[in-house]
C-alpha cells in the first residue's frame, strides 16, 4: 500500500496476517503509532514502512526473524533509545532508520554490521563511530547525528568506501586534508565567510551528473563538473572548495544508478546539454554552496525527465534553506512532457554564508517503472547568483549616462569603460 491519499490510523489488523512475507506501507497519509503486535509477523522477508504522521512509535514492533532481509523504517516517527538488546535479524542486508528520533550509542547497531546498507542519518545517535562500520562492503549513513563524535577510524576518501558523516561531530583532521575539514566546518555554520573564506563568492553553477559546461548569458557561465560517484552514501567536495554534493539512498532490490543520461535532443532550450545528464538518488540529495557573501540570491534549478515517460511517476520534495518550496514535484507534468526542460526560480537570503538545497523522496510515485528502482529526486543543473540591480552609471563629465545591469563589481566597471 503506497502512493495514495488514504488517511487514518495505521492499520493494526495487519498484525493478524502472520503468514505475510512482504509488507510495504509508505507514501500515504497514515498516522502512527505502528502497532506493537507487528512483532508477531515473524515470517516477513521484507518490511518497508514510512512517511507516517501523528503519534510516535517505539522500536519494539520489530520482530525477531531469521527471514527478514530488508527493513526500511524511513520517517516513521520512531522515538526513544535503540534497545540494548537489538532485534535478532541474522540475514538482514538492508536497514534504513533515517529521519526518526532514535537515540542511544551508535555501537548498538553493531549486530547489523554485516548488512550491505545501514542508513541511520537524521537521528540522535551518540558516541564514537565503531571501526567495524568503516568497510568497503557496507554503505553507511550517519549524517545529521550531531552527538556522534570521535575520529574516523579509516580514510573516508578511499574510493571503495561509501560513508556519509556530514552533520556529525566527528573529527576528520587525521583522515582528510585541512581544506576539506575547513569546508565541513562551514557546513556547521562556523563563520565560513569571516573566518575561512577571505574571498567570498557571489555566484555558482553546476552541471549535475555531467561534465563542465560553459554557456554565455551574455557573459560566460561555467557549470562545474559533477560526475563523482558517491556510491550508496557519500559526499564530494569540489576542487575549488565552493560547494559540496551529498547523497544517501539505494533501492533495496536493485543496484541504483546515481547518474542518468540521454543522447536524445532536448527541445525548447538553448542549453540542451545541461538537460541530457542528471544526478539522481533513491532517497535524498543535498547541494551546499559555501562561502557566499551574505545577501539576496536567485536560485535556479534545471530539470528534464529523461527516464520515466509518464507524469505522476517521479515525485519528490524540494527544500531550500530548510524551507519547503515544492511538494510532490513532478518534472514531466511541470515541463509538459517527457524530455522537455523546466526550471524553478526561487529568491533566497543568505545570512550565514551557506546555501543549502535539499531534494528528497517522500515515498510517492512509482517504485519500478520503467525498471525497479526508478524513483527519487533527479536534477539536471543548479545555478545561484546575486540578482541584477539596475543602477545609473554617469560619465565623469556628465556627458554619458547609461543604464547598467550590474551583477558584480567587475561587470559594472567593465560597463563603464565606454563612458570614460
Amino acid at each position: 500500500m503506497f502512493d495514495n491519499y488514504i488517511e487514518g490510523l495505521f492499520p493494526d489488523f495487519i498484525a493478524n496476517f502472520t503468514n505475510l512475507t512482504d509488507l510495504r506501507i509508505y507514501g500515504m497519509k497514515l498516522q502512527g503509532p505502528i502497532p506493537k503486535q507487528f512483532s508477531n509477523l515473524i515470517n516477513l522477508k521484507y518490511l518497508m514502512l514510512g512517511d507516517l504522521d501523528g503519534a510516535n512509535s517505539t522500536i519494539d514492533f520489530i520482530p525477531d526473524s531469521a527471514n527478514l532481509s530488508i527493513l526500511s523504517l524511513r520517517k516513521c516517527g520512531i522515538i526513544g533509545q535503540f534497545p540494548s538488546t537489538p532485534p535478532t535479524l541474522p540475514n538482514l542486508t538492508y536497514l534504513d532508520l533515517r529521519s526518526n528520533n532514535l537515540s542511544g550509542q551508535l555501537q548498538l547497531l553493531l549486530p547489523y554490521k554485516s548488512s550491505r546498507y545501514l542508513y541511520a542519518g537524521d537521528n540522535d545517535f551518540s558516541g564514537h563511530l565503531p571501526a567495524e562500520f568503516i568497510q568497503p562492503s557496507l554503505a553507511l549513513d550517519i549524517s545529521y547525528n550531531p552527538f556522534i563524535n570521535g575520529l574516523l577510524p579509516n580514510n573516508p576518501t578511499d574510493r571503495k568506501l561509501s560513508v556519509n558523516y556530514i552533520g556529525t561531530a566527528i573529527d576528520t583532521s587525521r583522515a582528510i586534508n585541512s581544506e576539506n575539514l575547513t569546508l565541513l566546518n562551514c557546513l556547521h555554520m562556523k563563520e565560513c565567510n569571516r573566518k575561512y573564506y577571505a574571498n567570498a563568492i557571489t555566484s555558482f553553477a553546476v552541471n549535475c551528473g555531467g561534465k563542465q559546461t560553459i554557456y554565455s548569458d551574455p557573459l560566460p557561465i561555467r557549470f562545474d563538473d559533477d560526475t563523482t560517484d558517491l556510491g550508496a552514501a557519500g559526499f564530494h567536495v569540489n576542487t575549488s572548495m565552493q560547494w559540496v554534493v551529498s547523497h544517501v539512498g539505494s533501492d533495496p532490490f536493485r543496484e541504483s544508478p546515481r547518474f542518468v543520461n540521454t543522447s536524445q535532443v532536448i527541445l525548447g532550450t538553448d542549453m540542451p546539454e545541461l538537460y541530457q545528464t542528471a544526478r539522481t538518488s533513491r532517497s535524498a540529495l543535498w547541494y551546499y554552496i559555501v562561502g557566499l557573501s551574505n545577501g539576496k540570491y536567485t536560485v535556479q534549478l534545471f530539470f528534464a525527465e529523461i527516464v520515466i515517460e509518464k507524469p505522476g511517476k517521479r515525485l519528490f520534495n524540494i527544500d531550500i534553506q530548510d524551507r519547503n518550496i515544492k511538494t510532490d514535484f513532478d518534472i514531466t507534468k511541470e515541463a509538459g512532457g517527457f524530455r522537455r526542460p523546466t526550471n524553478i526560480t526561487y529568491e533566497v537570503t543568505v545570512v550565514n554564508s551557506v546555501l543549502k538545497i535539499h531534494l528528497h523522496w517522500n515515498g510517492r510515485g512509482t517504485c519500478c517503472i520503467p525498471y525497479e528502482g526508478a524513483y527519487g529526486p533527479l536534477v539536471s543543473a543548479i545555478r545561484v547568483f546575486a540578482p541584477k540591480v539596475r543602477t545609473t552609471a554617469p560619465h565623469q563629465h556628465g556627458q554619458c549616462l547609461r543604464q547598467v545591469m550590474m551583477t558584480s563589481e567587475e561587470e559594472w566597471l567593465q560597463a563603464l569603460q565606454p563612458c570614460v
